[in-house]
């Protein structure tokens, strides 16, 4: 139900068919981790049939004036998000080498490790450094701005949806894990085996944030812990055992809503904390957000333009929005890298050759919460 739902509110551009290019149209691609031949296949497809990788700077321009974006001609936006180290050791030779523009969208707590996060946190070597960052925006060919701050996803109910299991930590990724609150803070990253996964949604989306109980969280890992930590899942019965344990942990430590306004200024510190990083380590304010998983909610928007942003970018469910002229800044949606070869060109992709087979594919890539 969750696959037929994303495919059916999914934006699937008439390129894809065989259909032309609209005149006045520039697709937007986002990549995350980067391969050589994946990335150096599309470069080398944009160069042989005539496509200029915009800026972000001429880009938004050409979104503001519709004069000028049909003057581009064939042009696509290049972003890629997370700012993982295969940007650093892949994406940018690349770019050089084909003197591509493209724009790197950063989500601030993953950059180099800060204060607050402890040394040796998972996570710590799949993503770039600020001395990095700073030499792809003197590159001249890599606008860096901002993916937010901590790239969350956060509970929004007390439905239990899984524990921290062995398979489940090698299948998701780092980002997939909702941010756990715990009786000293919040925990950010891959959790330890037994913490509780409750139904969970990007933070900027949300509309309130479900507080579970950092007791029962501990409980939960205390009792895997006893029970033979990694070796207990080897159990047929451990997920029917430690839902029960769980009931019995959370009958007299329930979880609560977070405050609304104590939910907006986590909202707010999104905003303010990755504005902060910029400065410091850049010496500017980003201006352009790409939004986590989906575009935000509305009131995200609101602070996304308190703090200076100007424009956001939402992915392939987020197209309908780009038409929405009261939202507070524009929006405009993001197609997969998956997609570029289908443009018109030479050696263009089928697309009913592979549709079925990426749209069963979806079915694999649900996250585990959301």
């Amino acid at each position: 139900m969750r696959t037929a739902a994303r495919v059916s509110r999914t934006h699937y551009p008439g390129f894809i068919f065989g259909l032309p290019l609209r005149r006045d149209q520039i697709p937007v691609f986002t990549y995350h981790d980067v391969t050589q031949d994946e990335l150096r296949g599309d470069l080398e497809y944009l160069r042989d049939n005539g496509y200029r990788t915009l800026s972000l700077e001429e880009y938004l321009q050409a979104q503001r004036e519709k004069s000028r974006r049909l003057r581009v001609g064939r042009a696509v936006l290049l972003s890629f998000d997370d700012a993982r180290i295969s940007f650093w050791h892949t994406a940018l030779p690349l770019l050089r080498a084909f003197s591509a523009h493209a724009t790197l969208f950063v989500p601030t707590y993953w950059m180099e490790p800060p204060a607050h996060r402890s040394a040796g946190m998972a996570g710590d070597d799949l993503f770039m450094s600020w001395p990095q960052l700073r030499a792809c925006v003197d590159s001249g060919l890599v606008d860096v701005q901002s993916h937010a701050h901590r790239h969350a996803l956060v509970a929004i109910t007390p439905r239990l949806v899984d524990f921290a299991n062995p398979s489940a930590l090698a299948h998701y990724d780092i980002y997939d894990w909702p941010m756990r609150s715990l009786t000293d803070g919040d925990e950010l990253g891959s959790p330890v085996l037994g913490t509780p996964v409750y139904r969970s949604t990007p933070l900027l989306s949300a509309a309130h944030r479900y507080l579970e109980s950092g007791e029962v969280t501990q409980a939960c890992r205390d009792f895997v812990q006893r029970s033979g930590g990694e070796h207990y899942f080897s159990n047929a019965r451990w997920r029917s055992e430690l839902q029960a344990f769980h009931r019995r942990a959370a009958r007299d430590r329930p979880g609560r809503l977070m405050p609304p306004m104590d939910f907006e200024r986590l909202m707010a510190s999104e905003f303010e904390y990755s504005r902060e990083a910029f400065l410091a380590a850049l010496g500017y304010a980003p201006t352009c957000l790409a939004y986590p998983w989906m575009l935000g909610s509305r009131t995200s928007l609101e602070l996304a333009q308190r703090y200076g942003l100007r424009a956001a970018f939402g992915v392939a469910l987020d197209f309908a929005a780009e038409r929405d002229r009261t939202l507070p800044i524009p929006v405009y949606g993001r197609l997969k890298c998956d997609w570029l070869r289908f443009m018109p060109g030479m050696q263009r992709r089928n697309a009913f050759a592979v549709l079925h087979k990426k749209l069963t594919g979806l079915a694999g890539s649900q996250h585990l919460a959301h």
